[in-house]
């Protein structure tokens, strides 16, 4: 066994070079832990399965599965646009001219913008198979990305701005979406116009209930609605085109410069119908994380585009014939025989569409979480497949009611599209500038490689300046919502960042390799000073070592660890087991890192070792928790046994036991357990993990639960209100320690047992 310092008495008849090599000497010795292994292996490899796997050649079964799925739940916005579009552009009786101008607007926006710009670029800026903005985000914000700290941090809160009016919007989308399909049944039943807010209300509801069976069921469920829906709309499409092919010269880009030109102001207020044409794009990109770069591509590619491409020029043929028609185009050019039958798939298809925000607001949040930037909500994955796919009950229900209220408010489709499409347009913008901000920072690409691009960006000015006229008419709305979302998000950001700058000041911790020496927990003293040991702790044994290769925290932990080393304070103990009589200050101080003249009892702990086997859930794979600084220091106590457990979420679904843990021993009774779990595993017990270490690795565990003591930390706010300045910063802290208390930010998916769990406080100052 290593060399131990003797802690009953110093050295001081020796040499000092002597004690300082002897104690170097130690601590090198005692910081090679011993690691124990339970014959597993770590995989390396954590590319997300999105990006190496779903393709055409490698996995076709899934990609088909997917690409159907996709057609249902992230197509549905931008598939069902041509229900409202025309009729929002025009607003009196279009010319033929007119008519090609305005199509010719709607094809090259959905060719240039969604096509060319999303389905091709953006889709390709993932963040381990994530998408939007905060994806954009992760990439600039990476530790091996040089930007300045200040710059990383304005990059955050941009892509939090953009992700507020993205769930903004996503409150607006299933109201107009579904209003817009019920007010068809107005047309032969006019005596229904005032049910169509109930009825809407119904279906927003149920719509929002099934969202707990997951995007895998409601894909497979809605992708067959969505492509019979889509190939209805190519059909009845070209149908019309045969009828007027002059339409066709709506693919001539002249035809849409030119619209512009003539109709000068009114031209430049009919942008903003044109681009609800593309709306669902942001959705698409936030919903990458469900189901993968190619199989959106290729549902767009193949089965989308051609149908609403062909179904808006049908329209436009339509209105060539008979410009009358212009209240209700998309009704009006199927046959009469099929107008029930289309209002019921209509319907259908519109309640779809709605699923596409939805879906991409949970991926946002799952996002915003990750970055700190939402307090951490309860997250369930719905797919052993796809990690991407996931639920969140509370984001569910917020939309919910915020739908209801908007689609109340408004009351018809033609009121809420002038609200809609002012927020996410904006986020459109954002997209591009950060795009081109990944391709400079991270991808390094050259100069005359990114400059081309800057053509989206000048469109996405032109068609945010149309869409900002929509403000006072109802955009205002959107941007209130977004407002809402963007505080909570800031404060809880501001709130968290704040909280790690005071820990890094005021909270101790130190490194696993010296901590025994720290506590005296040496195996000589043990074998000298201790009575007796655990009755139920079996014996340690030592099997063939594995190292875990995540040490993702340890350059900032060995910056912490060397702005605090000099004011740990050093833990003497008798290393003996008292039972029965007060806890009393010790003389006896040990060497811990510097010569014993130097040691002085007002920099000590008093403590004694208990006989229980104390846990504490950690974070770092080097260094002590907070939580165990704050003990120590509080109760002057030491656990016989001390476990530090670090728990892991991999990107797969699942994780066999045998490949589950990787056990570390420092000394003679610290171990730092690494438990691996999949993101489809919830509510873990922190003592089946360390039962299966008593398993495999001969931890000593005791066979009783309540024998264990499990420590968490338990953090308490407490807003500064010194200074002038200090109102500034007040009110997100106090939101912040509001949103705190109802979310602590509890080990995700960790289920507590009450009895055997003990909160350590923490009071933080900000």
């Amino acid at each position: 066994m290593e060399t131990a310092i003797d802690v009953d008495k110093t050295d001081g008849d020796n040499n000092s070079k002597e004690k300082i090599e002897h104690r170097t000497s130690t601590i090198k010795k005692l910081g090679n832990e011993k690691r124990i292994s339970s014959d597993s292996t770590t995989s390396s490899d954590d590319e997300h399965a999105l990006v190496t796997d779903i393709t055409p050649c490698v996995n076709l079964s899934l990609f088909l599965s997917l690409t159907i799925r996709s057609v249902g739940i992230i197509f549905g916005d931008i598939g069902t646009s041509p229900l409202y579009v025309v009729n929002t552009i025009f607003d009196y009786q279009p010319t033929e001219a007119q008519c090609i101008g305005a199509i010719s607007l709607i094809v090259w926006n959905l060719i240039v913008v969604v096509s060319i710009k999303y389905a091709i670029f953006i889709l390709m800026a993932d963040n381990h198979g994530e998408g939007g903005t905060f994806a954009l985000c992760g990439l600039l914000t990476d530790e091996k990305i040089k930007l300045s700290r200040k710059v990383k941090r304005g990059i955050i809160i941009v892509s939090l701005i953009a992700a507020s009016m993205l769930l903004g919007d996503g409150a607006l989308t299933p109201a107009v979406s579904v209003l817009s399909a019920i007010e068809g049944l107005t047309i032969d039943v006019p005596s229904l116009t005032s049910w169509t807010v109930p009825i809407g209300v119904i279906i927003i509801v149920i719509l929002f209930l099934v969202q707990r069976w997951g995007t895998s069921k409601i894909g497979i469920t809605f992708g067959p609605i969505m492509f019979l829906w889509f190939i209805t709309i190519f059909t009845v499409g070209v149908w019309r085109v045969t009828m007027r092919p002059a339409i066709l010269r709506a693919f001539n880009p002249w035809e849409a410069f030119h619209y512009l030109l003539k109709e000068k102001t009114r031209g430049f207020y009919q942008i903003g119908g044109v681009f609800l044409s593309a709306t669902g794009l942001e959705a698409l990109y936030a919903d990458l994380g469900h189901f993968g770069r190619w199989p959106v591509r290729s549902a767009w590619l193949f089965i989308v585009f051609p149908a609403v491409l062909f179904n808006y020029l049908g329209q436009g043929a339509l209105l060539i014939a008979n410009p009358t028609l212009i209240d209700n185009p998309f009704y009006h050019s199927i046959p009469k025989w099929s107008h029930w039958p289309m209002i019921v798939l209509a319907t259908a298809a519109t309640i779809i569409a709605s699923q596409a925000i939805i879906t991409g607001s949970f991926s946002l949040i799952s996002q915003a979480i990750g970055m700190e930037c939402s307090v951490p909500f309860k997250i369930y994955h719905t797919s052993k497949t796809i990690i991407g796919q996931i639920y969140i009950p509370a984001i569910n229900y917020v939309l919910m009611c915020l739908t209801i209220i908007i689609m109340v408010g408004f009351g018809k489709s033609s009121k809420i599209t002038n609200a809609y499409g002012v927020t996410v347009c904006s986020v459109m913008l954002i997209t591009t500038v950060l795009y081109m901000c990944v391709m400079h920072f991270t991808w390094k690409k050259p100069w005359y490689f990114i400059l081309p691009f800057g053509l989206f960006l000048i469109i996405d000015m032109y068609t945010w300046a149309s869409n900002a006229t929509k403000i006072p008419s109802g955009g205002w709305v959107a941007i209130v919502i977004s407002v809402v979302f963007f505080t909570f998000g800031f404060c809880w950001y501001f709130g968290q960042m704040n909280l790690h700058r005071f820990q890094k000041v005021h909270t101790q911790t130190t490194s696993l390799h010296t901590l025994a020496i720290r506590l005296g927990l040496t195996s000589g003293n043990t074998r000298e000073n201790s009575r007796y040991s655990l009755p139920d702790l079996p014996m340690i044994s030592t099997a063939n070592p594995i190292d875990f290769h995540d040490d993702s925290d340890s350059n900032s932990d060995d910056e912490f660890q060397a702005k605090n080393k000099k004011t740990l304070p050093k833990v003497h103990s008798r290393i003996r087991l008292v039972e029965n009589i007060p806890i009393r200050s010790v003389s006896i101080i040990s060497s811990y890192l510097h010569d014993s003249n130097n040691g002085h009892e007002d920099n000590t702990i008093p403590a004694v070792v208990t006989p229980f086997v104390g846990c504490f859930l950690s974070s770092s794979t080097k260094h002590t928790p907070h939580v165990f600084e704050n003990y120590l220091t509080r109760t002057s106590s030491v656990p016989q046994v001390i476990i530090f457990l670090h728990i892991v979420h991999t990107k797969t679904s699942t994780v066999n036991d045998n490949k589950r843990l990787t056990v570390k021993q420092y000394g003679d009774s610290i171990y730092h357990i690494t438990a691996l779990y999949g993101y489809s595993e919830n509510r873990i017990k922190p003592f089946d993990i360390l039962l299966l270490a008593h398993n495999q690795c001969r931890v000593p565990i005791p066979d009783d639960e309540l024998k264990l003591t499990l420590f968490i930390p338990n953090a308490t706010i407490k807003v500064s209100t010194k200074g002038w300045r200090s109102w500034i910063r007040r009110w997100p802290l106090y939101l912040y320690s509001i949103l705190k208390s109802i979310y602590p930010g509890a080990a995700v998916n960790v289920k507590l047992n009450p009895e055997n769990t003990i909160n350590i406080g923490i009071l933080a100052k900000l």
